[in-house]
């Protein structure tokens, strides 16, 4: 049911673009595209030229719309980040650009980065801000907890099924799990809870809003027998850096395999699989007294590539570096060193020797904070 969704999605928004005379910045304003879509080809696309690029990023678009809707936490930590720990603060702020809802996510992020100006923004860091932010939420919601407040709460996920806000209702439904996996991805346990104490609901029922209003208000009493069953398989382990690629199997009801996409999101992405596979394994083994821990942390080669790219090839101002971060205690620390380096050498923070050191080293920091 939601792949031809999905899918019809897609269809209706390559039809629209063969209207186009040109792939010009003012024709996909003016468009019929949805709002999402509109947002993702303007601010996280590369240059489009063809119908076949464009395309191409439209089910891109749809793909991570349905992901980012489900479970939106899940979704941006993949496609902000996808296998590196940190990235500049300018890339998320502009991959940020690409969600029209769910803004109070994109806000506290952006308030995090332009207070805190760091150099490179961590995953962790990110996941801590939706964390408090799904927090604050929560306390909205369960605070005089009323119908319009759920209506409000569980709004994205019923547009997923309904076109318009006019056509959701009390009588509006939604196959079950995508509830499951939207309070999940929140870690809203004790809400959860109340959906697992109706034991006649199963993972493969619909369910209406007036129904998830009366379980979460704690007025249910029995499940309706006669609830529309939907044959249907939720990915629930989708590949790293794939929320742009991946959606839903047929609606058959059947188990299917779900092929790898074959192309990533861009060729940076690409790049940064390619990079991950080759990520430097820290030896485990005691370290030489009479070498620096910090040194150890890297292989020759990319002590090199370290030195080159961020000491401005002078070996004294790498040991120097090292020395200070080894007397610093927490990533906090570390970061605002880095910063000073990073200015005063003017260092390229995309390239990927300099992001694989920044990785690196908070990886060390988080160990022993």
């Amino acid at each position: 049911m939601f792949e031809k969704f999905v899918n019809g999605k897609i269809n209706s928004e390559i039809d629209e673009i063969k209207n186009f005379q040109n792939f010009s910045k003012g024709n996909i304003i003016k468009s019929k595209l949805s709002e999402f879509t509109k947002n993702y080809l303007l601010s996280d696309t590369e240059i489009i030229e063809t119908e076949e690029s464009i395309a191409d990023a439209i089910n891109k678009s749809n793909k991570l719309y349905f992901n980012f809707t489900i479970r939106p936490k899940w979704t941006l930590l993949t496609f902000l980040f996808n296998n590196f720990e940190s990235r500049p603060p300018n890339e998320v702020l502009t991959k940020l650009n690409c969600f029209p809802f769910y803004k109070f996510y994109s806000d506290s992020i952006s308030e995090f980065i332009n207070e805190n100006s760091p150099i490179f923004v961590t995953k962790t860091e990110i996941a801590t801000i939706i964390g408090l932010t799904n927090k604050a939420i929560y306390n909205r919601l369960t605070s005089d907890i009323s119908n319009v407040k759920i209506k409000n709460f569980f709004l994205q996920i019923f547009l997923l099924k309904y076109a318009n806000v006019s056509e959701y209702n009390l009588e509006s439904t939604i196959p079950f799990p995508f509830i499951k996996i939207f309070i999940e991805d929140k870690s809203y346990i004790d809400l959860l809870e109340k959906f697992n104490n109706v034991k006649s609901l199963s993972g493969d029922n619909e369910i209406s809003l007036k129904d998830i209003i009366k379980i979460l208000t704690d007025k249910f009493t029995v499940v309706e027998s006669d609830k529309k069953h939907v044959q249907i398989e939720l990915i629930e382990n989708i590949k790293t850096g794939e929320a742009e690629n991946k959606v839903i199997p047929k609606a058959s009801g059947k188990k299917q395999d779900v092929k790898k996409s074959e192309t990533l999101y861009s060729q940076e992405l690409e790049k940064a699989v390619k990079s991950d596979e080759n990520k430097i394994q820290i030896k485990e083994n005691e370290v030489d007294k009479d070498e620096s821990l910090i040194n150890t942390l890297f292989t020759d080669k990319h002590s090199e590539k370290i030195t080159e790219n961020i000491y401005q090839s002078d070996i004294i101002k790498r040991v120097r570096s090292f020395r200070k971060l080894e007397n610093i205690k927490t990533w906090k620390e570390a970061s605002l060193h880095l910063k000073e380096i990073f200015k005063n050498n003017s260092v390229d923070l995309y390239n990927k020797d300099v992001i694989s050191f920044v990785n690196i080293l908070n990886e060390h920091y988080k160990k022993s904070e």
